[in-house]
């Protein structure tokens, strides 16, 4: 019949069946999502397994220093005595992890903080400028290594020690005024602030055979600021009783004095006369504030 319409059960494409077909179809990123929540889910557990068992906790007690050289003995025990009293984070722990940072970063011979770099699971890397010592002061007994801007450095010796190819020079006049100072406090009174920076410039002036002959020195600049004609300033003691006069600080921008570099020039030559070689001479004063430096000989009998 020409004008029969299709009964509910004949082959066609009514509205309701395609609507039948659209509603049971499953959409192709619900699959997808479900298999990336399971890995979001999966990655959660196994850390969370991971993080419970303790393994990525960063054990501070196995701190580790380097490129201290012969200072890392005394600066690993510091440094390891002072991070034991942080609280030990984990390696997702940023809080945590800063809060080591800022405890490395408060160590008397740590000068700067670089980068930090957790190494998985249970460590961080933290890069830093280590203060270099440059002078010493007496505390006490002992001689404590002294950085240029002046802070105190954890260990000590009994005498001033040999670093870097010179001795540390002493920044006097060894009265005990040092005794209150700790590892980490700084030089404060203006007579040891002057001395460090004469110490400085030696220790860039100044040849490792320079140091050699002229041995451990003791800085006394408590007359540096009256320094005069007839004022000697800044006093070098020297083994063997010799005795310098210096005149003011290195750059201290006073009109007419004599450059540092040219002071020291004096210094190196004299000591080059003290060598133990035919036609030795040994002295026991030399005053460097002159373009001529002044030179007091000892005779034949040491007077």
């Amino acid at each position: 019949m020409p004008n029969a319409e299709r009964g509910p059960f004949e082959r066609g494409s009514s509205p309701g069946r395609r609507r039948r077909k659209r509603s049971g179809r499953v959409r192709t990123w619900v699959p997808l999502f479900l298999v990336f929540w399971f890995g979001v889910w999966l990655f959660e557990s196994l850390t969370s397994d991971v993080i419970a068992s303790g393994y990525t906790t960063i054990d501070t007690r196995r701190a580790r220093l380097d490129g201290a050289g012969g200072f890392s003995p005394a600066w690993q025990g510091w440094m390891a005595r002072s991070l034991a009293r942080v609280p030990a984070p984990t390696a997702l722990d940023a809080e945590g992890i800063d809060g080591v940072v800022n405890a490395i970063a408060d160590l008397p011979f740590v000068a700067e903080i670089g980068s930090t770099r957790v190494a998985w699971p249970d460590g961080i890397e933290v890069a830093v400028r280590l203060r270099q010592p440059v002078a010493c002061v007496l505390i006490g007994n002992e001689y404590f290594a002294v950085a240029a801007d002046g802070v105190i450095l954890p260990g000590s010796w009994s005498a001033p020690p040999w670093v870097h190819a010179a001795f540390l020079p002493v920044i006097g006049p060894n009265d005990h005024s040092c005794d209150g100072l700790r590892p980490g406090d700084a030089l404060k009174e203006q007579r040891h602030v002057d001395g460090l920076a004469v110490a400085c410039s030696m220790r860039l002036s100044l040849s490792r055979t320079d140091f050699e002959l002229m041995g451990p020195a003791l800085i006394d600049a408590t007359r540096a600021r009256r320094a005069s004609v007839t004022e000697p300033g800044v006093l070098l003691k020297l083994d063997g009783r010799r005795l310098v006069f210096f005149g003011r600080v290195p750059n201290c921008g006073e009109p007419g004095e004599l450059p540092a570099e040219f002071k020291w020039s004096s210094l190196s030559r004299a000591l080059q006369q003290t060598k133990t070689e035919a036609g030795a001479r040994d002295w026991s004063v030399l005053d460097v504030r002159w373009d001529v430096p002044a030179i007091q000989w000892r005779d034949a009998s040491g007077g």
